[in-house]
């Protein structure tokens, strides 16, 4: 199920603020930036008509709203104030999107979702470990009701369950205290307790109250039931007639300390036995030990099922009950997760993120920074890719300078140039449709209608169509479960090496325009093998890059033999692979490794007899992933000077073959590219909307003011030249 008509629905502000609608450009999509305004627009009528006559005036496409935090969903004054200010801003022609909260995170509905219900509370499995041989062992013992209080003998890091010794008898008030017999033992005391003290609720700093269980789908219904439906039932007709989208504002499981505490945290529910049975055919209370203790292959199988639960749990649970909803009311679901930026806290906070961007109609992000050499393109990718891999058409981005703003004195300006250059990599990474909480401090009425202009005519002329890419990069979230054991400070350290990996080898191809598509385990799974090319969902991949990727379900790894027997490159950046879903670690993956890589852990390339070859990067070579590229395939944006600040992004919309070239820099840029397409095209300005003719592809000139861009479109595609090597890059 894919919301993409509700887009028809929304009115335009492009004629009122002067905007000249790109060519052959639906007007009804083209809008500029959409202004956070919560309940901040005033009860009274003169209040309501002011604002949107000043949104309006300064070029704004539309607004994300939400009714009163003033006895929040209950007062009906409020909500009067509230459809009667909807009413008047859809017929202004703004955009609207739906926030679901009081103040973020969401999930609490202003406290009303656990009010009478303490159960459907945010809970941890908590614990607390040691290591002795032989001295006495002295161990905090976590809040909370005991789930566990045992030592095991300890091989290696590899737990014998039947060694078992019970120590709840040792267990006394908040601490325990034992002294072993002889040898190596792992004490552990887990607990199951509601969490806040430590976590993102307890340091939010909209509303730091008690969190939902987004484990628990009976949460998640109270919350959909107070909230979603209430704007039902107060907005006449359909919702969706309305609204463009829901905007859910960093939900998680809060299993995360982002303070020092005495203990390691996992999320929790009362139901994840039972459904950790039925989903994984195993016992989780006696895997407990093996999840918290063992570094060998029963705890790396155990971490795996476990977090694999987690995921489908959420993503289901949460994401997919609130986008179920929006189904059944004509709007998308949107918004955006909690630390994007970190694969490992990831983990600790959906299990799988990817699966859950994957759940919502319009994935989105959450940039803080107007410093365009920190905003974070490579999350503005991964929400578009979950977009990409299911068909859907707009991803958002809700964007700001709070880095720049918040507890600083004074403020750090930021310019309309920077502005300007943070939409731009939030564009190449994939992002249509741009919310602010930018304050906007120092820049006038025409800096904002000029600014406003430029997020329509670019938002408008990269939504819709597909990405084209050559390049799929795994979503490495099944290399780092393994390692996630319980952290008393942010993730484990033994999660870093996926981490750093994936973070530099994404980076590394953002840098050299190599724009690419991320993929989860179950797209490469999926995924066609048609020649030399993966095929899913109507996108096609020639190079399939794996960071640090070690674990991932067979059929995919039997899918990446297939891909490279019928001519695919595989680069494997960090590992090799080593594990199935079941065994780790696993002989089959093994010899799929030693057929596709060779048998090697030195730099090397594996090639067979048609065409197909296994790039093989050791940990310490990642930023050789470009060398590695360019001995499979051609650029797709080719520019003479490869450290130049150009990046791009290409797409295929309407049949056309549509280019976004921006300059990533704070200096003026002149020189001339070659871009994988045909025939004559076009390039426009996105703040003129002026357009030139080009004869062609090759060598285009192209100057580019500082944090500047321009729009290339051909009319014909051409395939980068997918080059055949022998050996090692």
């Amino acid at each position: 199920m894919r919301i993409v008509a509700v887009l028809a629905l929304v009115a335009c502000a492009c004629s009122a603020m002067g905007v000249q609608t790109p060519m052959d450009t639906p007007a009804n999509e083209c809008r500029g930036i959409l202004k956070i305004v919560h309940c901040f627009f005033g009860d009274q009528a003169a209040d309501q008509d002011r604002m949107i006559r000043q949104l309006k005036d300064d070029g704004f496409g539309g607004v994300a709203c939400n009714v009163s935090q003033d006895r929040y969903l209950e007062d009906e004054e409020k909500w009067a104030s509230f459809t009667s200010w909807v009413a008047k801003a859809k017929k202004a022609g703004l955009a609207l999107w739906l926030y679901d909260e009081s103040g973020y995170p969401s999930g609490t509905a202003g406290g009303l979702t656990l009010r009478d219900h303490p159960e459907l509370a945010a809970m941890g499995m908590l614990t607390s470990t040691a290591t002795t041989n032989g001295d006495k062992a002295s161990i905090v013992v976590p809040p909370g009701k005991l789930l566990l209080a045992a030592a095991f003998r300890n091989r290696g890091g590899t737990i014998d369950l039947a060694s078992k010794i019970d120590l709840s008898a040792n267990v006394s008030g908040a601490r325990l205290d034992w002294q072993p017999p002889d040898g190596s033992w792992a004490v552990l005391v887990a607990t199951t307790s509601p969490i806040h003290e430590g976590t993102h609720a307890s340091i939010a700093l909209a509303e730091r109250r008690t969190y939902i269980n987004l484990l628990d789908p009976a949460a998640t219904r109270r919350f959909i039931e107070i909230t979603h439906d209430r704007y039902a039932a107060h907005i006449p007709g359909k919702l969706g007639d309305t609204f463009v989208s829901t905007f859910t504002d960093e939900p998680s499981l809060m299993s995360l300390f982002f303070n020092k505490m005495d203990y390691g945290v996992l999320p929790w529910t009362g139901n994840l036995p039972a459904e950790f049975k039925k989903r994984r055919g195993r016992e989780l209370d006696q895997l407990v030990p093996l999840i918290a203790l063992d570094t060998g292959s029963a705890g790396k199988k155990a971490r795996y099922d476990f977090w694999l639960t987690v995921g489908e749990l959420v993503s289901e649970g949460f994401f997919g009950q609130i986008q179920d909803w929006c189904a059944r009311h004509g709007l998308a679901s949107g918004g955006h997760l909690l630390l994007e930026e970190d694969i490992a806290s990831h983990v600790a906070l959906y299990g799988d993120a990817m699966r859950c961007l994957r759940r919502m109609d319009a994935p989105s992000i959450d940039c803080l920074t107007s410093i365009p050499a920190e905003v974070p393109w490579r999350i503005a990718r991964l929400a578009s890719s979950a977009a990409e891999l299911d068909g859907d058409t707009l991803v958002m981005s809700e964007t700001s300078d709070h880095c720049q703003r918040y507890q600083k004195n004074p403020p750090i300006p930021i310019s309309e140039q920077q502005i300007r250059g943070t939409c731009n990599r939030l564009f190449c990474g994939g992002v249509n449709e741009i919310t602010s909480y930018y304050s906007f401090a120092g820049l006038s009425n025409e800096q904002l209608r000029r600014l406003n202009t430029w997020v329509a005519r670019c938002g408008s002329e990269l939504r819709g169509g597909r990405q084209v890419t050559d390049i799929a990069v795994l979503y490495p979230i099944e290399s780092v479960w393994p390692d996630y054991v319980p952290a008393s400070h942010w993730t484990p350290p033994a999660v870093g090496r996926v981490r750093d990996t994936f973070s530099t080898v994404s980076d590394t191809l953002f840098v050299d325009r190599r724009d690419f598509t991320y993929i989860d385990s179950r797209t490469l799974a999926e995924a066609k093998v048609a020649g030399d090319t993966l095929r899913y969902n109507g996108l096609e991949w020639r190079v399939l890059v794996l960071p640090a990727v070690d674990t991932l379900p067979l059929a995919a790894w039997q899918n990446v033999r297939r891909f490279w027997l019928a001519g695919g490159a595989v680069v494997a950046v960090g590992s090799l692979p080593a594990n199935s879903e079941a065994d780790f670690p696993s002989a089959s993956v093994a010899k799929i490794a030693k057929e596709v890589f060779g048998d090697t852990t030195a730099p090397a390339a594996c090639a067979n007899a048609n065409g197909g070859v296994g790039i093989y990067l050791p940990p310490g070579e990642e930023q050789k992933v470009t060398s590695a590229l360019d001995a499979v395939l051609g650029h797709d944006v080719t520019v003479a000077d490869r450290q130049s600040p150009i990046r791009a992004t290409h797409r295929r919309i309407d049949g056309k073959e549509v280019f976004f070239v921006i300059n990533d820099s704070d200096k003026a840029w002149a020189g001339d590219l070659t871009l994988a397409a045909a025939g004559q095209g076009e390039a426009i300005d996105p703040q003129t909307g002026e357009s030139r003719k080009i004869d062609g592809p090759d060598k285009v000139v192209v100057k580019l003011d500082p944090y500047s861009a321009v729009i290339l479109r051909f009319g014909e595609p051409r395939k980068p030249h997918r080059l055949r090597p022998n050996a090692a890059p």
